[in-house]
């Protein structure tokens, strides 16, 4: 698990002979045994550069033995300018923040119910968006046991936890380089902690990875077998919603919507092609995946936006039409017609010959294609006409 040094949260950890002691209502040591319990834990580090073996050895021990209650002096020695202190100090640090990390999840787990009011790095955050009930819990402790570190750079501020973030994307995508496979296999726990982090508000990411490294996460097994039937497949659509909506990197937002179709994510859909289409400066790929959102998900309260389109004549590249066999340049305005119409329950081939491309990338709307300028304009003009005559309520 490395060598991950958690931090304490007061007043809700507690462990050890501390637990002991409250638990059977004895008296809790004061600010004296305090003093002299950070006394005996300095000493201990000075011994890790004694020039006896049998003194480090021995510092060594009982600092162990000590657990996570000589963390900040570990970590102070961690950077002594002593090579035996340092390298002591560090391994022992990574053996009581390990120890210390096993308790507490053991902790976590037993407490079914959350009576016990036991807690880890980022569970507020998480119970606060999908509650504390036992697959919630199953879940957290899922990605506790993939990626403690992450969940505790998450749990401390969004600058800690876009490099915490940055740094883990990028070792996994070296580990697929190196294996030169598509088959890599992340575990549910990592892929729920990647999709939460790079959600949360404030955390920045890397517009390389959310062009190449997010698609790919959510092309993994274990992805599309968890979003099935499993206890956890409404969270972690839910965890995918609140990436796809943050829309963190604009040029894959058209990638975003075209997920949010594949896994029929209705309200998230919407909510993203809402922003897009009410975005002036949005790119031509997402206002394209935006109006077929809406033509899939959206009703007749949604036409306002399809109609804003209406005179965009940036190009979406070609299509092949048939009768006879062609291609024709397809144009933003011409998917915003063709939503209109679906929207409005009108028949699109009455306004010209239709193609019906990938029913996932397309969102099953039929588009409108036009030989030349005069097919197009004559299907404007039906539509100008058609809605002078049903003006909206």
């Amino acid at each position: 698990m490395g060598s991950w040094a958690p931090s304490i949260v007061s007043g809700q950890i507690v462990s050890g002979l501390a637990a002991a002691v409250l638990a059977v209502g004895l008296p809790v040591a004061g600010a004296s045994d305090a003093r002299s319990s950070s006394d005996q834990t300095a000493r201990l580090v000075r011994q890790l550069g004694s020039e006896s073996f049998i003194q480090r050895q021995q510092a060594t021990r009982e600092l162990t033995a000590l657990g996570i209650a000589s963390r900040e002096a570990l970590l102070e020695a961690s950077n002594d300018p002593d090579a035996e202190v340092r390298s002591r100090a560090r391994a022992v640090l990574a053996a009581v923040s390990e120890s210390d990390f096993r308790n507490r999840l053991a902790a976590f787990s037993a407490d079914y119910d959350g009576s016990q009011k036991q807690t880890l790095p980022g569970w507020e955050q998480f119970a606060a968006a999908f509650g504390t009930n036992h697959a919630a819990r199953k879940l957290f402790i899922e990605m506790q046991r993939a990626e403690p570190e992450l969940l505790e750079a998450y749990s401390q501020n969004p600058k800690t936890a876009s490099e915490a973030l940055d740094s883990r994307c990028r070792a996994l995508l070296e580990s697929l380089m190196r294996t030169h496979t598509s088959e890599t296999m992340l575990s549910l726990g990592t892929m729920a902690s990647l999709l939460l982090v790079g959600s949360a508000d404030g955390v920045t990411v890397d517009e390389q990875l959310g062009m190449q490294f997010f698609p790919w996460l959510l092309n993994q097994p274990v992805f599309r077998k968890n979003t099935g039937s499993s206890s956890s497949a409404g969270m972690l659509k839910k965890l995918f919603g609140m990436w796809m909506i943050k829309d963190c990197i604009p040029a894959a937002t058209g990638q975003n919507l075209a997920y949010a179709s594949f896994f029929d994510m209705k309200t998230e859909a919407l909510t993203l092609a809402s922003k897009v289409l009410s975005s002036e400066g949005s790119q031509m790929n997402s206002r394209q995946y935006a109006l077929l959102a809406i033509g899939r998900f959206g009703g007749p309260e949604h036409l306002p936006l399809a109609e804003k389109t209406l005179t965009d004549a940036t190009t979406c590249g070609n299509v092949q039409a048939a009768n006879p066999p062609r291609q024709v340049d397809l144009q933003v305005r011409d998917v915003g017609l063709s939503v209109a119409i679906r929207l409005t329950g009108q028949n699109a081939r009455d306004y010209g010959p239709t193609v019906q491309r990938n029913p996932q990338s397309l969102f099953q709307v039929p588009a409108i294609v036009f030989s030349d300028a005069v097919q197009r304009e004559k299907a404007f003009k039906r539509w100008d006409q058609w809605r002078a005559e049903h003006p909206m309520p």
